[in-house]
């Protein structure tokens, strides 16, 4: 069982977190009212965010679980570092997908890149498509079309191009 798992700390406590199985996260008490004779292993409760998310509670903070994955599997990365470049990302954009092969450290922008993005509407001045990428914080203009069809192309084309995660 004790291969079947990775030892870390957070916030002074000690933790243990399955390599197969995120989800199986224990914390080591050794106390409550008073400090136990025999500290034991508890299972610790996963609960779900507003928006789809996983996080765990160790007092007084809660840690998203995609986040305290990634830090036991790499311990030198600042589980604390809130910048705006040290996002974890899902690969596959999936929340509740938290195995360490989804996981990897992007910035901000990087993050946003596989969003479910249409990237072009109706611009009802025009009567045409307009297709647009976002870019840096700035819109980049990618043309007016006839057909619906070609704006999307236009915009699937021009995030192959600019958003790209090393």
């Amino acid at each position: 069982m004790e291969d079947n798992y990775i030892d870390f700390e957070l916030n002074n406590r000690k933790l243990k977190i399955n390599k197969q199985n995120p989800y199986d996260i224990l914390m080591l008490k050794t106390h409550s009212r008073y400090k136990l004779k025999n500290p034991r292993w508890n299972q610790l409760k996963i609960q779900t965010t507003p928006k789809g998310y996983k996080y765990i509670n160790i007092k007084p903070k809660h840690y998203s679980l995609h986040r305290v994955n990634y830090y036991a599997h790499n311990p030198t990365w600042d589980i604390h570092d809130s910048s705006q470049d040290n996002f974890i990302d899902h690969i596959d954009n999936i929340k509740i997908n938290n195995h360490i092969e989804n996981l990897r450290v992007v910035t901000n922008q990087e993050n946003q890149f596989n969003r479910k993005a249409k990237g072009y509407y109706w611009y009802k001045q025009r009567q045409k498509w307009m297709a647009r990428i976002k870019l840096n914080g700035k819109q980049k203009f990618l043309g007016l079309f006839v057909l619906e069809e070609d704006a999307r192309t236009a915009y699937l084309e021009a995030k192959k191009i600019y958003h790209i995660i090393k």
